[in-house]
């Protein structure tokens, strides 16, 4: 092979190269998630259980929050989960994804899987954020609290914070569950 045509076959191969690394643009990395928002629960002014007024309000409140979410059509999402009891459950955050309403994925807060979706955060799409507390607020529920507290997220009206304990004057028998960080899909 001559020095003209080793030549002419080295521009071609660099040629194929340049144009094999530009054929594809990069793909958009992923969206970053939603910024932290803090958020405190009021002080209650009283001890011992709720009052029937007080889980009243709570009932009313979370049907109006509840209404505002399904008002904004979002059922493709990401979002934060933490939960933490007396209980040995992991206090770790994970990241919940759900499509159509249904939860497909759980994720470390890097991204990474974590395998098949299982509790404590899988229990927490944000219907059943919504559920837990019409559950602990409601006066016939079994799974009824005697305290329950919650915060909602100022943006999208989810439960952003649930904090409560089962049964006053019990020892160890708390409970808190934080959802943050919610990133609708753009599917929506």
């Amino acid at each position: 092979m001559g020095t003209a045509v080793k030549q002419g076959v080295l521009a071609l191969v660099l040629a194929g190269a340049a144009c094999a690394t530009h054929a594809a643009p990069p793909a958009p990395p992923a969206p970053p998630p939603a910024r932290e928002r803090r958020v405190v629960p009021p002080q209650r002014t009283s001890t011992g259980a709720l009052t029937q007024a007080e889980r009243d309000s709570l009932v009313r409140e979370v049907a109006i929050r509840r209404a505002a979410w399904r008002a904004r059509h979002i059922t493709d999402y990401r979002i934060q989960i933490a939960v933490g009891c007396f209980c040995p459950w992991p206090e770790t955050p994970a990241i919940v994804v759900v499509r159509g309403g249904v939860l497909v994925a759980l994720d470390d807060t890097s991204g990474k899987s974590m395998g098949k979706p299982r509790e404590p955060w899988s229990l927490y799409t944000v219907d059943a954020l919504f559920d837990a507390v019409e559950q602990g607020a409601g006066a016939g529920s079994a799974h009824r609290s005697d305290v329950i507290e919650v915060v909602y997220d100022p943006e999208y009206d989810y439960p952003a914070l649930i904090r409560g304990i089962a049964q006053v004057g019990l020892p160890d028998n708390w409970f808190w569950v934080k959802a943050s960080r919610l990133t609708p899909s753009s599917r929506n």
